[in-house]
């Protein structure tokens, strides 16, 4: 007994190692081609559901093919929309591994670790596409093996009196039952692994149909789960996307949850009437519940997304950085391509008067949840996409006059990056000084409020006007002789000046150069307003 217990864990890590190579082989294969393939699918109608199905078949994981429409959403590469209705059928190609462990697949283990054997035979694994090759048809191997290897155990399993007690134990009651299949895969986040494993015991005539059935609707229950917990850390859409799994799982294992508890009153699905195998009968009962969470899912969407809004609200501060005009397909016509840019650009300088909100006098901090380095990071991802989108739209027009105004919105976009490191370094040091004197603050406020008016005036142009363009060009004018008296002062022997006197020597450096930078963006914005002409 002792000898079959061994053999069916070891059957057990068998196929739980071969899952996650698989997962890692088919990843490393063909990650960046699947998120491609799956934003250019999303984009045709009734393509949604068949891309969240192929992406639940390759990664048999419903918490990794929510990450990556997580990650698909971060990068804009689809709407969220479109995530959820992805995110919502990723479960029903999962489904694939438990029909997997409804049919014997000895045969197939074998050939593909005959396969393995030969291309070591053959060197053929050396090479970049050979290792690939070679990796996943171990993955492949490995896997089914385990499934067989469990499989063979099972059954002398089923004639150990403490295995059968266990079970017998789990299956007096519907909620031991949902418990174990909710806890498991809390453990495996995975609850297609789970209902395999449930599909093969109850093959074995270890646990009965309806405790089988039971466990397939805990774990999906406790996938969901699973999903909500690992992403706790996210907020706004992201988070909002993985409590939308959360709910698709759990809704089909609530409406397939009484169907379960009382198939053995209905007789329902029971194999001698319907002909059908048990391994079937479990693989269609967890498509079933798939299936069914993501129908519901979609006619309860509205109520839903009230729900998830409570629950995870969106960020306004973080949301005002999110890129709210550039669409990948403008990148196909220039002039569309340069409108959409420039409004976004313009959203852009529009939020860097509030960044000196901090250090500007009698001016409450509006912020409160974003500090001065997430201000920083956020401005230069919103920047670093436009400057993305403008080279792809450059790049496929490579020739001709009509990336003009393209270009010059490219050099903005460089400005506007060193103001960003600017600015975050100039309210750094001011944030940084300790007991300032009325002296330091004579230097500070001046300095602070001078940003604020040139950087709104600098928006103001970015959006269109160009009433105050003449005034911008001579406030920005050369301020050397001033700073460098403000300077002199600061390094002098003042004691006053002695606790903050690196900090103010930075920071009349950055408001110099600050000046400057503006100056140089009000030029970029009245080149822009000649191209758009």
């Amino acid at each position: 007994m002792f000898e079959n217990a061994l053999a069916a864990f070891a059957g057990l890590g068998f196929f739980l190692a071969g899952l996650h190579m698989l997962s890692e082989a088919v990843r490393a294969l063909a990650a960046r081609r699947l998120r491609l393939a799956l934003a250019r699918m999303s984009r045709l109608p009734f393509a949604n559901a068949l891309a969240g199905s192929l992406l639940g078949a390759v990664t048999q994981s419903t918490s990794a093919a929510t990450f990556i429409c997580i990650g698909l959403l971060n990068a804009r590469a689809i709407s969220f929309d479109t995530a959820l209705t992805i995110s919502a059928w990723t479960s029903v190609g999962t489904s694939v591994l438990v029909f997997l462990a409804s049919v014997d697949l000895r045969e197939l283990a074998l050939l593909a670790l005959a396969t393995v054997g030969l291309l070591y035979i053959a060197s053929l694994h050396r090479g970049e596409a050979g290792r690939r090759a070679t990796d996943l048809l171990l993955a492949i191997g490995v896997t089914l093996f385990g499934l067989t290897m469990l499989k063979a155990t099972g059954h002398a399993l089923s004639g150990s009196s403490w295995v059968m007690e266990f079970f017998t134990f789990a299956s007096e009651s519907w909620i031991y039952g949902f418990l174990i299949g909710f806890i498991v895969t809390l453990v495996m986040q995975s609850s297609s692994t789970v209902s395999a494993l449930a599909v093969m015991l109850s093959a074995t005539g270890i646990v009965p149909l309806d405790a089988a059935m039971v466990m397939i609707c805990g774990a999906n229950a406790g996938s969901g789960m699973s999903v909500a917990l690992i992403s706790s850390h996210l907020s706004g859409p992201p988070r909002q996307l993985a409590l939308w799994q959360a709910a698709v799982k759990l809704i089909g294992s609530l409406i397939m949850l009484p169907l379960a508890v009382m198939a053995p009153e209905t007789g329902l699905l029971q194999t001698p009437a319907s002909g059908v195998s048990l391994p079937v009968a479990l693989s269609v009962f967890f498509l079933a519940i798939n299936l069914l969470g993501a129908l519901l899912s979609s006619l309860l969407r509205v109520p839903l997304l009230k729900l998830m809004q409570v629950l995870a609200p969106t960020d306004r501060d973080l949301q005002q950085f999110e890129p709210e005009f550039i669409v990948d397909e403008a990148t196909e016509d220039p002039d569309t391509a340069f409108v959409l840019a420039r409004r976004e650009q313009a959203k852009l300088v529009s939020l860097f008067p509030a960044a000196l909100n901090p250090v500007r006098p009698d001016e409450p901090e509006t912020d409160a949840s974003l500090d001065n380095d997430s201000r920083q990071v956020l401005a230069q991802r919103l920047a670093s996409e436009i400057s993305a989108f403008v080279s792809e739209a450059v790049a496929r027009h490579p020739t001709g006059t009509d990336v003009a105004g393209l270009l010059v919105l490219q050099r903005c976009n460089e400005h506007i990056f060193s103001i960003i490191d600017a600015l975050h370094g100039y309210v750094r040091e001011l944030s940084s000084l300790t007991g300032v004197s009325e002296r330091e603050r004579a230097i500070c406020e001046p300095m602070s409020e001078t940003l604020h008016l040139l950087l709104g005036l600098a928006a103001d142009q970015a959006n269109g006007d160009l009433t105050d363009a003449a005034m911008l060009e001579r406030l920005t004018a050369d301020r050397s002789e001033v700073m460098t008296r403000f300077r002199r002062q600061i390094v002098g022997q003042d004691a006053e000046f002695q606790s903050n006197r690196e900090s103010l020597f930075v920071a009349t450096g950055l408001f110099e150069r600050l000046v400057w930078l503006v100056r140089q963006i009000s030029t970029d914005f009245g080149d822009i307003a000649t191209a758009a002409a």
